[in-house]
């Protein structure tokens, strides 16, 4: 009803809108900025926002214009989980078998993550001990 009222070719906000045909409004820019900036200096950050602001459409294209060859995207979509939950399931997107003990699976991460970047980084998994 409103694609024929509006003239529109196509349903808009879908979430099988591509990434380049995705309206660019400085939120959306801004946060792609900061997520470049954080690729850039191997940060973690947290994106949070009120529903309909384009979080995750916003992720979706940054992600889009990431190399698949250097990056490993893992998506967790359980969001009242306990941190050890957290964990384990991060452990497990890794391709790793968690540890019982929390802070042993944060030392797994932790390796795991250092590992794949040095092995990307060298293409031949020379890294330090």
């Amino acid at each position: 009803m409103y694609k024929a009222f509006y003239s529109l070719a196509h349903t808009p906000f879908s979430k099988e809108i591509k990434a380049k045909d995705m309206f660019e409004s400085c939120a959306h820019r801004e946060l792609l900025a900061r997520l470049n900036y954080l690729k850039d200096n191997r940060g973690i950050g947290l994106v949070v926002g009120e529903a309909g602001l384009g979080k995750t459409s916003t992720l979706r294209a940054f992600v889009a214009g990431l190399n698949p060859s250097l990056f490993r995207i893992v998506y967790f979509a359980l969001s009242t989980v306990t941190v050890n939950d957290f964990y384990r399931g991060l452990a497990y997107q890794l391709g790793l078998e968690p540890h019982f003990r929390k802070v042993d699976v944060f030392k797994q991460i932790q390796e795991a993550i250092q590992n794949q970047y040095y092995d990307k980084k060298s293409g031949a998994g020379n890294h330090p001990g």
